[in-house]
């Protein structure tokens, strides 16, 4: 894993369904947390929930694109992401593939 060098960050945002907030929460949740586990590829991520928006939002930040989607090619990684989730509390979903430009992902020292 190289820290001084993310190519590729992965957000998405989410809506549920009118009082369906919790399971999507449990759905976006779940796969940076296995990813995190598994590949070294993963700097950084982050799932952040806006309950005034009825909203999640997503952003995992890779050494690399392939890291991301090498893994989602295989069954584990299809499990993972939750391909054979019950995705009805979905109202919106938005992906954004991005290439970091500017940041910070240690402490200020």
């Amino acid at each position: 894993m190289n820290m001084n060098n993310p190519t590729y960050t992965f957000v998405s945002v989410s809506t549920a369904k009118p009082g369906r907030l919790d399971e999507l929460i449990r759905i976006a949740k779940a796969p940076s947390e296995k990813m995190d586990e598994k590949l070294d590829g993963v700097i950084a991520r982050q799932v952040g929930v806006d309950r005034e928006r009825n909203a999640v939002i997503v952003w995992v930040t890779f050494d690399k694109k392939e890291t991301l989607y090498h893994f989602l090619e295989t069954k584990e990684g299809k499990d993972d992401h939750g391909e054979n989730e019950d995705m009805s509390c979905i109202d919106t979903f938005v992906m954004y593939d991005l290439e970091p430009l500017s940041g910070r992902l240690l402490p200020k020292v």
